[in-house]
């Protein structure tokens, strides 16, 4: 498919996210979501019809939901964070445009789980004039795809002129597209989405409706962040800098994992984040060596390090901001040895970060600076990414947005608007790189030197972790206030030290 270039206002505009009870957060307009519901009806012509469905609730235990989190694509068209919300764009319409399905008010209901926004709120958040009930909805698709009459008095429908004329012709001269998001949904554990399964019940009725996935022009979209949507990944980004800082003062007394975990979760809410975008990693001692470690239940190691990999959310957008620190305020020489070398990767990959780079030229610089300093602590025996990658064994960053791992065209280089992460990470896990094969083919004298390097430095664990914006100039570090050079991390803790009573 041609990529679709959105105008420029879509980028521009501002952005409203109504909360699940329904209130509004102040400094958000309609008009953002409207400019991109109108780019996307450009894109996918007179002839079609999207239609997006909100997710379910997601079922925690008994019956325990977790709280509700609206669909990422849903979200960015109109704002709406409420369950049983479908939107439906259609472009070939003088008169119908837009149709919202927001669930009905229920005083019974309201009781238990707190107020529903009304049909008037819904419209004023969403900028969609038009909002029906949940109930109304498989007769809007018979009207739409039949040709009924719509909203006419019940005792004149039959009779009454198709309520979507437009779609209607191009359902009978067999031009008709349905636009869905068919993927970007993550895993389903094999069972249909429910666009897949809407797709194949209109298929068996109107075989000749010719069916398209809307997410590849979405992403294009999304990926291009807005002047708002900056501001909300910067305030997202600021709470975790913060609650980075908390830490890096909280290890200093706790006993365990789980402490410094209630001290960033505390912060992120008393700041006015609503949750964490993905669950935190408070990582201590050999812990810091697992890339994706969430128990965190263990004790802190008092001459280890602690790794807090770790993201608020506000208003749908995400922060991801890892450091790495010493639990007793200053770093041994083997584990600074090992920060430095992370240190330098990042350092060194960053200048890439800009408009006509592309994410992979930063990864694979990132791990030629690991490989070239790891052979002079003799970790490696050749600066190989073969080597290297027996340490740092994970890219090292991704995109940031309505997602932690937000939506990325790997095809499409770097572009002012962007937010990525840069990530580079060092793991000494001594079993793991003795036992692999590429350990295995090496010299006997080159083995018994990388062994002893391997046993000193073993169990240590390394990752910084930015947050960085790419501009049309030098790339932006928004993650700049939490501490990430050595010098910066003892200065702080230093700081934060409580003298004895």
């Amino acid at each position: 498919m041609t990529p679709v270039r959105f105008p420029t206002a879509v980028v521009g505009a501002v952005l409203l996210l109504a909360t699940h009870t329904g209130a509004q957060r102040a400094g958000i307009q309609p008009s953002e979501y409207q400019a991109r519901r109108a780019a996307l009806a450009t894109a996918i012509g007179a002839d079609a019809v999207f239609i997006a469905f909100s997710t379910d609730p997601a079922r925690r235990t008994g019956d325990v939901d977790w709280p509700f989190r609206q669909e990422d694509n849903l979200l960015y068209l109109t704002g709406v964070n409420e369950p049983d919300t479908t939107l439906i764009i259609l472009p070939g319409e003088r008169e119908r445009r837009e149709v919202i399905v927001a669930r009905d008010r229920d005083p019974s209901n309201e009781r238990w789980t707190g107020v529903i926004p009304a049909a008037e709120q819904v419209a004023a958040a969403s900028g969609v004039r038009e909002v029906i009930s949940p109930r109304r909805f498989p007769g809007f698709v018979d009207a739409l795809f039949q040709g009924r009459g719509w909203d006419a008095p019940p005792q004149s429908s039959y009779f009454a002129a198709p309520g979507m004329p437009a779609f209607l012709a191009s359902v009978r001269a067999g031009r008709a597209e349905v636009w869905l998001v068919m993927h970007d949904r993550g895993a389903t554990g094999g069972a249909p989405t429910r666009e897949q399964r809407f797709a194949e019940d209109l298929r068996r009725q109107y075989p000749d409706v010719r069916f398209r996935d809307a997410a590849p022009l979405l992403l294009a979209m999304r990926e291009i962040k807005s002047a708002a949507e900056l501001t909300l990944i910067q305030r997202a980004i600021d709470i975790t800098a913060d609650a980075q800082k908390a830490a890096m003062a909280r290890v200093l007394t706790a006993s365990h994992e789980y402490e410094v975990q209630a001290t960033i979760e505390f912060t992120f809410r008393n700041l006015g984040a609503c949750c964490w975008a993905f669950p935190s990693i408070v990582a201590a001692g050999r812990n810091t060596t697992t890339l994706h470690y969430e128990a965190n239940n263990e004790a802190i190691v008092r001459d280890g390090l602690v790794l807090t990999d770790v993201g608020a959310e506000v208003d749908g957008y995400s922060a991801d901001v890892t450091r790495t620190y010493p639990a007793a305020g200053t770093f041994s020489p083997e584990q600074r040895a090992i920060y430095e070398i992370a240190l330098a990767a990042q350092n060194g990959s960053l200048p890439l970060m800009r408009a006509g780079h592309r994410h992979l030229e930063v990864n694979d610089k990132a791990i030629d600076i690991v490989g070239g300093e790891l052979l002079k602590l003799g970790l490696v025996t050749k600066n190989t990414s073969e080597q290297a990658g027996l340490y740092l064994f994970h890219g090292t960053g991704h995109p940031l947005g309505l997602q932690v791992h937000d939506v990325y065209d790997r095809a499409r280089p770097y572009q002012a608007g962007m937010v990525f992460t840069n990530e580079p990470g060092i793991y000494v896990r001594k079993d793991d790189i003795l036992g692999s094969e590429i350990f295995r083919q090496l010299p006997a004298a080159d083995q018994a030197s990388m062994r002893a390097a391997v046993l000193r430095y073993d169990g240590i664990g390394v990752r910084i972790e930015d947050d960085v914006l790419i501009t049309a100039g030098e790339p932006q570090i928004l993650s700049a206030g939490a501490p990430r050079t050595v010098k910066e991390i003892e200065a702080w803790m230093a700081s934060t030290r409580q003298p004895p009573r």
